[in-house]
């Protein structure tokens, strides 16, 4: 009897594991999960800032929303404006995370090189510079002004891209870096009980192609399957949206009453005020991610406006700050919400897509910065 058992047992196990094994092969078919976008050896290992390796030239794809984007660094390790002037009259200093950057788009699609050819359009003598670099937050964004405030010109303007996990990453988060470099990967998690782990991953990914999920912590297990698994990546997202929907915990009210958006303009006061001493001009520009401005994306990820009671929630809690430190901000929510349907973000991995990069420099350009 527990012979039969076991082998019913078995049977089933293997019917089951044969049927996962066809799914997703048909699944990798039809929908192939993203691979990590980045190239090897794209950013170099940090000192005190983030910064592309300079004079760096690769392809970035992600294989769901975007291929073979062409990913260039300065001597300075400074993102490349291709259409950037030599000289001008002026310069516009963007700094920000991943949005800024233009994560999933070529040099010449960046939202910065939109808006360098905007200006040349009108026969502007500006010249953009891009610091922008993945997955950093405020506390990066102060640190390379330190090193770059010497090179800002009164007449210039410093532009800060703010996302909105620039709004609600807590400062301590340099004693829990979110990224670390491994043998020329971006790698996400704090490394510092897992290394050895973390470049076996990498040298299988190396060797294989396929990335390897971390075992960490379960959210990082998760956000890892979902980039190595297409049936993963097919049920990952639904299965959040139903946890959304039901979950009785907060975790944005624990952030906003402590505070962290206030704690990040603090940095952002500071780095105006250094500024201001230049002779320059500095604006906070608020960059939304999807889940705000399309209305469906609004209405899954905040369960209706339960969890964020104002759709543009990002400028909600930062506008209020913009007053408090006398800081100019400008909003790109509007101009991106009317232009969802376009559509102006990537579906998969969820950045500003060409459309979005062009929509934003327009309106950008509008704005009269200078």
């Amino acid at each position: 009897m527990i012979r039969r058992r076991l082998v019913n047992l078995a049977v089933s196990l293997a019917s089951i594991a044969l049927f996962l094994t066809l799914a997703e092969a048909i699944m990798w078919g039809i929908s192939p999960p993203p691979k990590p976008p980045f190239p090897k050896g794209i950013f170099e290992p940090p000192g005190e800032y983030w910064r592309m390796t300079p004079n760096f030239t690769g392809l970035s794809g992600n294989r769901s929303d975007f291929n073979d984007k062409i990913v260039s660094a300065d001597a300075l390790g400074r993102r490349i404006v291709p259409t950037a002037p030599t000289e001008a009259d002026h310069r516009l200093w963007l700094f920000g995370d991943s949005q800024t950057f233009g994560h999933g788009l070529s040099d010449d699609e960046t939202w910065a090189n939109r808006l360098q050819e905007e200006f040349k359009k009108s026969n502007r003598s500006i010249r953009v510079i891009n610091l922008g670099v993945p997955a950093i937050n405020v506390d990066q964004y102060l640190v390379r002004l330190r090193k770059t405030v010497d090179e800002i010109s009164p007449g210039d303007h410093v532009m800060v891209g703010l996302s909105w996990n620039d709004l609600i990453t807590p400062q301590n988060v340099s004693a829990r870096p979110a990224i670390a470099m491994v043998d020329g990967y971006l790698v996400n998690g704090d490394l510092a009980s897992s290394q050895n782990s973390a470049k076996a991953r990498v040298a299988f990914y190396d060797a294989t192609g396929i990335a390897l999920p971390p075992l960490q912590d379960l959210k990082s297990f998760l956000d890892s399957m979902a980039q190595t698994s297409a049936l993963m990546h097919f049920a990952y997202p639904r299965a959040k949206a139903v946890y959304y929907r039901y979950r009785t915990t907060r975790p944005l009210e624990t952030i906003v009453r402590g505070q962290v958006p206030q704690a990040n303009f603090y940095l952002l006061a500071e780095m105006a005020e250094m500024v201001r001493r230049q002779g320059a001009a500095f604006t906070v520009l608020t960059l939304p991610d999807k889940i705000f401005f399309e209305d469906a994306a609004y209405a899954v990820y905040s369960v209706n406006g339960r969890d964020f009671p104002q759709q543009n929630y990002p400028g909600y809690l930062a506008q209020p700050l913009c007053r408090q430190h006398k800081i100019t901000c400008l909003d790109a929510f509007d101009t991106l919400h009317r232009h969802q349907h376009d559509p102006v973000a990537y579906a998969e991995d969820g950045h500003y897509n060409p459309q979005g990069a062009r929509v934003i420099a327009r309106w950008l350009a509008e704005q009269r910065l200078f």
